[in-house]
């Protein structure tokens, strides 16, 4: 559940107090209006669409959602925020694992809502999350928020100020002891990517880290080893040829990860950084963690194409919910992460960020949230086959995104008819 810290009372005194709390601070909102009772976008700071209502009452509203999930239980896991963050990791996946263990008899959950702090950096984590987890297990979330949370066996909230997290993640469980005449929850993700390559193939040569998070990257372009471009002048040059000035590097990566006291092993990841600036040389971009060797490519964000996945969203929701009508199942609700630089000012028109829960559940309850950047989706990806999931690096953080969540309903199946002779 995703609520204010001022609700967090009112919620207790009315669900209870063994229920885990997350709260996130937004830059905008995605979800049924309680004066219209239709489907809305927010993205505050905005000037365009709802801007009368975006100046008025600047940073003001929420989004709040209680549910129960038919067949699964709950928990909340913690990770804290140390030096040796990738030592935590180990214990985090353990409290998941026994988590799961204990409720399912599973080592995989069937969804993770997920979200990291701002001030860190949670692609090593989401990478060695993909690894470890079935391909089947969800996880969605926000990898640069601003959280607080309760957990069930706590009485007060975490807060930030005083506890230090790197993130806190909301795990679900089959209920392996759930009753026979209790149905089944299922979890469907797909992604609208926002961003699309360009430009030469670089390889990077030096990487100095700053303590903002950010990373000044020198580069040679593959097939010239021997010269060090001046990215400085390839990124103007880049930039000059797209309408709009948004730019990532995609940084391929090759890691040793010892997960799990188990020996170390490779892993290959694809890790996205917004551009921020340059100097001769030098880029400057957003996260640490690039070392000199990685492959990366410029990325730029594209509204004709964003639209295009948009529609696939769409398709394969549709899919979905026809392959549920047909079988007697049904979508109860849906969750939206979405980057903060889409909706209106991106699509120039309202409404497209929500466009695939508004045509195929119409009436269904959706939460959603625009964050700063770094859209986590990861699972069994709706129209994307078994096989193919493992293909080349993944991504599990996204960039200019929007990530669904579709949560469906499972009927139990009918008991035999038993006829006395």
């Amino acid at each position: 559940m995703i609520i204010l810290p001022l609700l967090k009372f009112f919620i207790t005194e009315k669900v209870g107090p063994g229920i885990p709390v997350i709260t996130n601070k937004a830059k905008g909102l995605i979800g049924t209006d309680v004066q219209t009772d239709k489907l809305r976008e927010v993205v505050w700071g905005s000037t365009d669409g709802d801007s009368e209502w975006n100046e008025n009452n600047s940073n003001q509203g929420i989004v709040l959602s209680v549910g129960y999930m038919p067949g699964k239980l709950h928990d909340l896991e913690i990770l804290a925020n140390q030096e040796q963050q990738l030592t935590m990791v180990d214990h985090f996946l353990m409290e998941i694992i026994d988590f799961t263990g204990a409720a399912s008899g599973s080592l995989s959950p069937s969804c993770i809502i997920m979200f990291g702090d701002k001030n860190e950096d949670m692609n090593p984590i989401l990478t060695i999350l993909d690894q470890v987890m079935a391909d089947e297990t969800a996880i969605v979330g926000d990898a640069s928020a601003a959280f607080l949370c309760t957990r069930m066996d706590e009485a007060e909230n975490y807060n930030k100020d005083v506890f230090s997290f790197a993130a806190a993640a909301l795990v679900f469980a089959r209920d392996q002891y759930k009753p026979e005449d209790t149905g089944e929850t299922e979890f469907h993700v797909t992604v609208s990517n926002g961003i699309i390559p360009f430009g030469p193939h670089l390889k990077t040569v030096s990487v100095l880290e700053k303590h903002c998070l950010c990373s000044w990257v020198s580069a040679i372009m593959l097939g010239f080893e021997s010269v060090i471009i001046d990215c400085y002048d390839v990124l103007m040059e880049l930039k000059s040829q797209i309408k709009k000035p948004d730019m990532y590097i995609g940084v391929t990566q090759r890691r040793n990860y010892s997960i799990l006291e188990k020996p170390p092993s490779s892993i290959r990841s694809l890790s996205f950084h917004e551009v921020k600036d340059g100097e001769g040389d030098f880029i400057l971009v957003d996260g640490i963690g690039i070392k000199p060797g990685d492959i990366f490519f410029f990325y730029h964000a594209d509204a004709e194409n964003a639209l295009i996945t948009i529609d696939q969203a769409c398709r394969k929701l549709k899919t979905l919910r026809e392959d549920y009508e047909k079988n007697g199942r049904e979508v109860f609700g849906g969750f939206i992460f979405s980057c903060e630089n889409r909706g209106v000012s991106f699509f120039k028109r309202p409404g497209v960020d929500s466009k695939p829960f508004a045509m195929n559940f119409p009436g269904v309850p959706v939460a959603g949230m625009f964050g700063k950047g770094g859209e986590i989706g990861r699972g069994a990806l709706l129209g994307v086959k078994k096989n193919l999931r493992r293909n080349g690096p993944r991504s599990c953080v996204h960039a200019y995104s929007s990530v669904y969540l579709a949560m469906s309903y499972v009927p139990p199946p009918e008991a035999p008819m038993i006829i006395d002779e």
